[in-house]
């Protein structure tokens, strides 16, 4: 292109709002060490989140129904579904603690105002770190079916689950037992089979040995958790789990966080209730 071809170009687009408009909102890709980020619209910004050994695309419904009124930020985290894993040195530092510092850098960085962190398990375990360690940088997160000491879930209740259930690692029977949505268990074994086992591994272990509770007493920032009731069917009943996610927020104060729950949903909620969790998003944000 010679310079005068390329003047008439900068001044076509400069002079023309449906071209800029179209460039301005059309999605963009950011790519770091720690995650890839694609971007999609205008206006507060949403971080999305994935979870252990998921896509970025379990958040495909959720884009399709916010982006024309927010700006989303949907990450794809190192080592999961096909990305690289994180370097060896920054592995060694912690997989959730290089990830939540990188977050906060992208925050910063990008100068983003009052983002919103929606965050699912893996994901919204680091929206509440983010939430407790920089408060000033958030406006508010939703928790998407993530509880702040896994480890704890391992209660009397689940030791039945544990003396019942196949010995034998089938990811097809994990995939059925996250969702109830046949039409996603392909996609989220795919998702589990391309990330990197020594990244999930070790974030299992993290997410294991991890325990929040007694930290959200000093929650300063607004949070909607978002709990799924058929998590433990049928080893646990619906009560039994809404109790479990009660107890283990009991230290938050009321007026930072609330619940509401899935009644007929497992783990991946935006798979089973993708319109109700669309919704809660919805009207969190407009709370703020």
């Amino acid at each position: 292109m010679n310079i005068k071809t390329l003047f008439v170009t900068i001044l076509f687009l400069a002079t023309n709002p449906a071209f800029a408009a179209l460039d301005e909102n059309a999605p963009r890709t950011l790519e770091t060490p720690e995650f890839n980020v694609t971007i999609y619209g205008t206006g507060q910004p949403i971080l999305l989140i994935p979870g252990l050994s998921s896509s970025a695309s379990v958040w495909d419904d959720t884009v399709a129904a916010l982006k024309d009124s927010y700006q989303l930020h949907v990450f794809q985290l190192a080592g999961f579904a096909g990305l690289p894993a994180l370097p060896a040195e920054q592995l060694q530092q912690g997989f959730i603690h290089t990830q939540r510092s990188a977050i906060e850098d992208y925050i910063v960085r990008h100068d983003l105002t009052e983002p919103v962190i929606v965050g699912h398990s893996l994901g919204g375990f680091i929206g509440m770190q983010l939430a407790l360690t920089h408060p000033e940088l958030l406006a508010g997160v939703v928790n998407v079916d993530s509880l702040p000491a896994l480890g704890a879930l391992f209660g009397p209740f689940e030791q039945d689950a544990a003396e019942t259930a196949p010995s034998a690692f089938d990811p097809h029977a994990m995939a059925a037992g996250m969702s109830n949505n046949s039409d996603w268990h392909e996609r989220i074994v795919a998702d589990m089979f391309s990330s990197d086992g020594m990244t999930s591994g070790q974030v299992m272990g993290e997410l294991m040995m991890a325990d929040l509770r007694e930290e959200l007493a000093r929650l300063q920032v607004p949070m909607l958790t978002l709990g799924a009731l058929q998590n433990g069917a049928p080893y646990a009943t619906a009560e039994q789990v809404q109790k479990n996610y009660e107890d283990q927020f009991e230290h938050v104060a009321k007026h930072y966080h609330r619940f509401a729950f899935a009644e007929q949903s497992r783990h991946f909620i935006m798979a089973d209730a993708p319109e109700w969790l669309v919704t809660m998003i919805q009207a969190f944000m407009t709370e703020l």
